[in-house]
């Protein structure tokens, strides 16, 4: 099966021109998550048709930030905003998704990628995020030389 990336799509930026003109380089990006929560709730509802989407469970550990239904399924979601790039999420909110997938019959996942200043957004559904969910740890063997370096 050859997964590719979902390809970036477009969103009205027009519409947030005074958010991106408030937000500063050196926000912080629980800070920034947070202002960009309302362009998140929009490019689900309105540009991935989703339904009920709502701010998921403030539960310590809770590898994902919002619950909703497309089409009539579950989805959690998890999102990444950004003023520039497409931010990922990590290792261990990753292993926490596919959990809670396996655990919950029916579940589907997706993630959430948004580039603010371009105005771009990407989406991962299920199958798509595989490729997020592949096992690809950053090596441990430079760590454990620098240490042996360190030790002797």
């Amino acid at each position: 099966m050859n997964i590719s990336r979902p390809t970036p799509k477009q969103f009205d930026k027009t519409k947030y021109k005074d958010l991106i003109e408030e937000l500063k380089e050196n926000i912080l990006g629980l800070e920034l998550e947070k202002s960009l929560e309302v362009l998140a709730y929009d490019i689900l509802e309105n540009y991935e048709g989703f339904e009920k989407v709502e701010k998921g469970p403030n539960f310590r550990g809770t590898p994902f930030d919002f619950f909703g239904f497309k089409n009539g399924e579950p989805y959690i979601i998890e999102f990444k905003g950004s003023l520039k790039r497409f931010n990922t999420p990590g290792e261990t909110q990753k292993r926490r998704m596919i959990k809670l997938r396996t655990r919950v019959k029916g579940l589907n996942v997706a993630l959430l990628q948004i580039k603010l200043r371009k105005g771009e957004y990407r989406i991962y559904y299920n199958e798509e995020m595989e490729i997020l969910f592949q096992k690809r740890e950053a090596p441990i063997e430079p760590i454990e030389d620098w240490i042996k370096q360190h030790i002797k």
